[in-house]
């Protein structure tokens, strides 16, 4: 979990490049975490999405 917005989209974009997955930074109250986009679904808001093939 993050409290910062941009440490967890600087995070976010660094783990869909070494992974090669798309990942989602993901709000839950007023933190933030790190997805990949498979592991979303619709409970939760969706605040960027990263992915490294585009």
């Amino acid at each position: 979990m993050f409290n910062d917005i941009w440490i967890a989209r600087r995070s976010a974009l660094s783990l869909s490049k070494t992974l090669m997955v798309a990942t989602a930074v993901i709000a839950i109250g007023t933190q933030f975490a790190v997805l990949t986009a498979d592991e979303v679904d619709a409970s939760v808001t969706v605040v960027a999405e990263y992915d490294p093939f585009a």
